[in-house]
């Protein structure tokens, strides 16, 4: 038995070309030289995505890449967070996903609801511990919660991610740039991408068809009733990633979108490959590390 993943042909995988494609790839290849001529002729995307991969691994297996590759996947429902996770993760050779649905819940079942009543409100209600309804007491209902969210979040990719030099996936909506520790941030592996769709009716069928892929047993009228006010959290969210000078991807095509964010997520590799290492102490590791000799 081969293993997928633990065979160097899946480095094609990082070209997105579709499985057919790979496979006539493969099937008409006889050498590496070959199959790089292959991937020319499709297009030099093709072979450049190939390339980035296929020399990631090979310093990682040599023993000499330290750097983790930390996809960070933002935004509203329905824009495709755990879609895209999934394509990166499988484009990648990444195993960990994590999802901020999962986190959440988790997190719920840990803080007792007499303690946070912002972490069990649903994000669109956060707002009622804010005052009456405006657009300044949702985003500060959002903020609330979101500081819950990324205090957990950032410990985790601190820890298992840089501190471990583990790759992973996350994907959740709470992603505040001005709630991570800035050298945190400033890790060449944390890769940071928010997603954005101007189309409400588009936001809307996508949220239906969630119920066919991933979200089997919810409708989601609940999520498309509150639409409006999710669209004010992603014009939130997009303001301060611009501030930030973070990717912003618009996925109203979401063909187009993914494109662009596995070759963002790639030259992110490149960049990784010529790196190598980064010694730049992080604070947030200190403190784990600290906090558990105590």
């Amino acid at each position: 038995m081969i293993m997928i993943f633990w065979n160097s042909d899946s480095n094609l995988l990082a070209t997105g070309l579709p499985l057919k494609a790979i496979s006539k790839l493969l099937a008409k290849s006889s050498s590496d030289a070959e199959l790089q001529q292959s991937l020319e002729k499709l297009g030099t995307k093709y072979l450049t995505r190939y390339l980035i991969i296929r020399e990631y691994r090979t310093l990682v297996e040599k023993g000499l890449q330290k750097l983790p590759i930390i996809p960070i996947i933002v935004g509203i429902p329905g824009t495709g967070k755990t879609t895209i996770a999934k394509e990166l993760s499988t484009a990648l050779n990444i195993g960990l996903v994590i999802g901020g649905d999962a986190l959440r819940s988790t997190l719920r079942s840990i803080i007792p609801k007499d303690d946070n009543e912002v972490l069990h409100s649903s994000v669109y209600d956060t707002w009622k511990f804010f005052g009456n309804y405006s657009e300044e007491n949702l985003i500060s209902g959002y903020k609330s919660q979101a500081k819950i969210m990324n205090f957990s979040t950032q410990k985790m990719i601190a820890d298992r991610g840089l501190r471990d030099g583990e790759s992973m996936i996350v994907e959740y909506l709470h992603f505040l740039p001005a709630q991570i520790h800035s050298d945190l941030l400033a890790h060449p592996s944390i890769i940071p991408i928010i997603l954005h769709i101007s189309d409400k009716e588009l936001l809307k069928n996508r949220i239906k068809l969630r119920t066919k892929y991933s979200h089997l047993r919810n409708s989601g009228e609940r999520l498309i009733t509150e639409i409006d006010k999710y669209f004010k959290i992603q014009e939130y969210l997009c303001s301060e990633a611009t501030k930030y000078n973070l990717q912003i991807v618009n996925v109203n095509d979401f063909v187009e979108g993914f494109e662009s964010i596995l070759d963002y997520v790639l030259k992110r590799i490149k960049s990784i490959n010529e790196m190598k290492d980064y010694t730049k102490q992080i604070k947030l590791i200190d403190e784990i590390i600290n906090e558990r000799k105590a």
